[in-house]
C-alpha cells in the first residue's frame, strides 16, 4: 500500500471515529425531539437587549432550549442551552462556514455514550441574541445533519454562561434572559 492510501484510509478512520463519537454525544440529546413552541419577535430572531428568544423543544419528557447565535457576523446558528457542559461547542460545518481557526489543540470531550479527542477553535466576535459574548476557543464536533425540531448547530455551556453571573431560562415565556453587563 502506497503512502498515499495510508494517508487516505487514517484520514477516512478519523472522519469516522469522530463522526461516531458525534453520534454518540448528540444522539442520545436529540432523538425524538419535538418542537413544542417558538417564541421569537415577530419578524425577527432578537429581542431587546438583556433578553434572547428561546426555542423550546420536548424530547421524551426532557425539554431542551435553543437560542440563536452569530459567529464571526454570520447566521444566526441553533445553539442549545447545556448549563453542564464545561465547555463550548460548535458543529464542525459551521466552523468550516464561518472561517474559525484552529488553534492546533485537542480536548479531551465526555458524553453519556463515550470519551474523545475534538478540535479547539479560536472565535473572536459571536453573540447570543444581541448579547456579545467574550472572544474565546470552543470546541468542534460533527454534530451531524438537522434532526427531528431543526437540528443543533452547537452548545452554549458553562464556560461562556458563567461569565453572566446568573442567567434566568423562562420555557413558558420562551426567553433567556441575561443581566447586563
Amino acid at each position: 500500500m502506497s503512502t498515499w492510501d495510508d494517508a487516505a484510509s487514517g484520514a477516512r478512520h478519523r472522519l469516522r471515529h469522530r463522526r461516531l463519537f458525534a453520534a454518540l454525544v448528540a444522539a442520545p440529546m436529540l432523538a425524538g425531539c419535538v418542537v413544542v413552541g417558538e417564541r421569537d419577535a415577530p419578524g425577527s430572531t432578537r429581542t431587546s437587549a438583556g433578553e434572547v428568544p428561546l426555542r423550546v423543544v420536548e424530547q421524551g419528557g426532557r425539554t431542551l432550549a435553543f437560542v440563536p447565535v452569530s459567529v464571526e457576523g454570520q447566521g444566526p446558528f441553533s445553539f442549545a442551552l447545556d448549563t453542564g457542559a464545561s465547555t463550548s461547542v460548535v458543529d464542525e460545518d459551521v466552523a468550516d462556514r464561518v472561517g474559525l481557526e484552529h488553534t492546533g489543540e485537542r480536548r479531551t470531550v465526555s458524553g453519556i455514550l463515550g470519551t474523545g479527542e475534538v478540535p479547539v477553535v479560536r472565535v473572536d466576535q459571536w453573540e447570543v441574541g444581541d448579547i456579545r459574548l467574550d472572544p474565546g476557543e470552543v470546541t468542534v464536533i460533527d454534530l451531524g445533519p438537522p434532526r427531528g425540531g431543526g437540528g443543533i448547530q452547537g452548545l452554549l455551556g458553562s464556560d461562556v454562561l458563567s461569565d453572566f453571573g446568573s442567567i434566568t431560562v423562562d420555557y413558558d415565556d420562551g426567553v433567556l434572559t441575561i443581566p447586563a453587563p
